[in-house]
């Protein structure tokens, strides 16, 4: 029997309605076309989701020791082989409520680094990254890229990732027939190998 790819859906933006979910809808739907599992997890759900407080205890024991919310996502990073994290900019990186995602996987970093865990990863782990920014800087994306990665790093997934970047998008309505293709068309490519 195949193995299925189990695909998560990380998106980091606040605004459910917002450019980066509409987009993040267009890549999961040919994520599912081409036989993934898939399923999403949005901040926007998860009001208990506090930042790193720095306590040092998951350099003792790979936990974090902080109870709330984040529990629902450790528990989807373990379930799944793929991540495409999507995320509008704001000043040139996920919003601060993503960022406090990214950074309670300190705890999974001090599994790989500290503590000698988790070394090969899982088989098949993939990542991506689909962000969007109002702007168009010509070093956009550069910020949230190293953020990904050494987010996707933590997680013993590879350090190098696929990327779909969208300039000049204020809104859903600025997104053109072509770039729901393209979101669409990364996502049957993402979700179509183990």
């Amino acid at each position: 029997m195949a193995k299925v790819s189990k695909v998560l859906g990380l998106h980091l933006s606040p605004n459910q309605k917002g450019t980066s979910k509409v987009l993040l809808d267009k890549f999961a739907q040919g994520v599912i076309e081409a036989g993934s599992e898939y399923s999403m997890l949005s901040i926007s759900n998860y009001s208990n989701l506090s930042g790193c407080v720095e306590c040092g205890s998951c350099s003792k024991t790979g936990q974090c020791q902080i109870s709330d919310d984040m529990e629902v996502f450790y528990q989807a990073f373990d379930e799944n082989n793929k991540i495409v994290v999507a995320s509008s900019l704001f000043f040139y990186d996920v919003p601060a409520q993503g960022k406090a995602v990214i950074d309670r996987s300190q705890a999974y970093w001090s599994r790989r680094y500290l503590l000698g865990q988790n070394q090969k990863g899982k088989e098949g782990a993939k990542g991506f990254l689909l962000a969007v920014g109002a702007t168009k800087g010509k070093d956009l994306f550069t910020p949230v890229s190293l953020s990904v990665k050494y987010f996707f790093d933590a997680l013993a997934f590879p350090k190098t990732f696929g990327t779909l970047f969208f300039k000049s998008l204020e809104g859903p309505s600025d997104i053109s027939d072509e770039q729901f293709l393209q979101a669409r068309a990364a996502g049957f490519e993402f979700g179509s190998f183990f």
